[in-house]
């Protein structure tokens, strides 16, 4: 799927997300042409020393039409700790910009 499209997809799941978890403070998108990959930042999750990912199938009721693979990291661990193999490095990732997500909440 083209990059615009997984975009689209990842703002969604974005939006999904801070329905059920209003403390997110950041989500960056690691951008990946088979599936959407979140990184959730919220200041109560438990620490880690790498970038673990939960890996959920398609959700089409949801709007979700691929897979998704969502981690939680502290804000201080973000750009610090290692992402799985076969993502994207820190560098390049895209902030999907959350407060114009929970206004459309």
């Amino acid at each position: 799927m083209d990059r615009d499209k997984m975009r689209e997809i990842a703002k969604r799941l974005a939006k999904n997300n801070l329905e059920g978890e209003p403390d997110i403070k950041k989500v960056l998108w690691f951008p990946h042409e088979d599936e959407v990959r979140l990184v959730e930042v919220l200041p109560d999750v438990i620490p880690s020393d790498q970038v673990v990912a939960f890996h959920f199938g398609p959700d089409h009721a949801g709007g979700i039409p691929v897979p998704s693979a969502i981690a939680l990291i502290l804000p201080d661990e973000e750009g610090k700790i290692p992402v799985p193999q076969g993502w994207v490095d820190w560098k390049d990732t895209e902030e999907i910009d959350v407060l114009r997500v929970r206004k459309a909440v």
